[in-house]
């Protein structure tokens, strides 16, 4: 499985029989996706960051709530959690999705804004990826999102949802949330290639570089 960063909290997993993306969002976010197309996309919020599925070239299968989906060799499992956006009172949820493939579990956070209950965590815990907001802002602050990942374990830590250069949400930089997690070292990296058999011993933070930097 490869993983690489599109931008904002858009993840494109690529497996043998197929490949999907999360969180796809419109250029009016000040950056551009690469690499596009996909057959599965994945939408955490009706937000307009992260739900620009309708523009993807085409016609990926779109999943946009919780549920259980099988499709195209991935097992995929969405969870509702609390409103998206940071309004209390708003009608939306963000959905977090466990995608399972190829003997791995990857679990996608999305616009996460407050942090689980403990059924919740129950549900999530030990993925071998866990991929986490980290630019506080509209998400969970950098503190509260470096706790959610000393509960549920994963092997490997995929930070997303921060201030890059063109961005034009008001989010944190990554550093914050390294160095709350012990990693404030991290190389970043250009892809993420993985096996079930590859995955590290000890627990390990990627930093990966914005596709088409």
């Amino acid at each position: 499985m490869e993983l690489i960063w599109l931008g904002h909290a858009s993840i494109r997993l690529k497996g043998v029989s197929a490949t999907l993306i999360t969180d796809p969002f419109p250029p009016s976010l000040g950056i551009s996706m690469a690499h596009r197309e996909a057959d599965i996309v994945t939408v955490s919020s009706s937000h307009p960051n992260h739900s620009d599925a309708w523009d993807l070239p085409g016609d990926p299968r779109v999943i946009d709530g919780p549920g259980e989906y099988e499709i195209g060799g991935y097992y995929i499992i969405g969870m509702a959690t609390a409103p998206s956006g940071g309004s209390p009172d708003s009608s939306e949820v963000n959905t977090i999705f466990t995608v399972r493939a190829e003997g791995l579990t990857i679990c996608h956070l999305g616009e996460l804004v407050q942090t689980l209950t403990p059924g919740q965590a129950q549900q999530l815990n030990d993925p071998d990826v866990l991929i986490v907001p980290a630019g506080g802002g509209c998400t969970l602050d950098t503190s509260k999102a470096a706790e959610l990942v000393n509960m549920l374990s994963p092997r490997i830590v995929v930070p997303v949802h921060y201030r890059v250069e063109g961005v034009s949400v008001d989010l944190g930089p990554v550093d914050a949330f390294l160095e709350q997690v012990g990693a404030a070292e991290a190389a970043p990296q250009s892809r993420l290639n993985l096996t079930a058999t590859s995955l590290p011993r000890e627990p390990r933070v990627v930093v990966l570089q914005r596709a088409g930097q």
